[in-house]
């Protein structure tokens, strides 16, 4: 291939991951304002002081196809830097995808730090755990720690998104 054809082949799967990106961004939005729009002041039976949203299956299935299709990428694109042995000569020093996922890691780090500290220290668990239940206040701690950093990384991550859109030069 001459250099022609691999920067039009690079144009092409550019434009590609832009246009799914800014689709599963649009169904995002659609799916989480379902959510929040449709049913989410419904009270809970047994508590009324409860919402119990009524499209949370909905967020939750899309959220699994969305890891679901996280998951497939990233083996992927493991696989495929393994067979084509990647682009990146020896005498090179770290570069940029090297410093993100670094800083994707802390990122993760803290939000899992602080939802913990933030879950451990929350007394709310107490209003919400019976004795009937087979969920303890350990599982709700730490579904609030899962919560929080989950809502971290997506700020971090729309943040990021939106910082790369506004530098790109072309």
């Amino acid at each position: 291939m001459d250099n022609t054809q691999v920067i039009c082949a690079q144009d092409k799967v550019e434009k590609i991951a832009k246009i799914t990106l800014w689709s599963l961004i649009g169904i995002s939005l659609v799916v989480l304002a379902l959510f929040l729009l449709v049913g989410y002041d419904t009270p809970y039976e047994e508590n009324i002081k409860q919402v119990d949203p009524k499209l949370t299956d909905l967020l939750l299935i899309w959220t699994y196809i969305l890891i679901a299709a996280t998951a497939i990428a990233a083996v992927g694109a493991v696989i495929y830097g393994f067979v084509s042995g990647g682009n990146k000569s020896k005498n090179e020093d770290v570069g940029p995808a090297s410093k993100a996922g670094l800083i994707a890691w802390g990122t993760f780090i803290v939000g899992i730090v602080i939802g913990l500290i933030v879950g451990i220290a929350s007394k709310d668990e107490i209003l919400i755990y019976n004795q009937n239940d087979r969920a303890t206040p350990a599982d709700i701690i730490l579904t609030d720690t899962s919560m929080l950093a989950i809502l971290i990384l997506t700020i971090v991550t729309v943040a990021a998104t939106v910082f790369s859109m506004v530098t790109n030069k072309k």
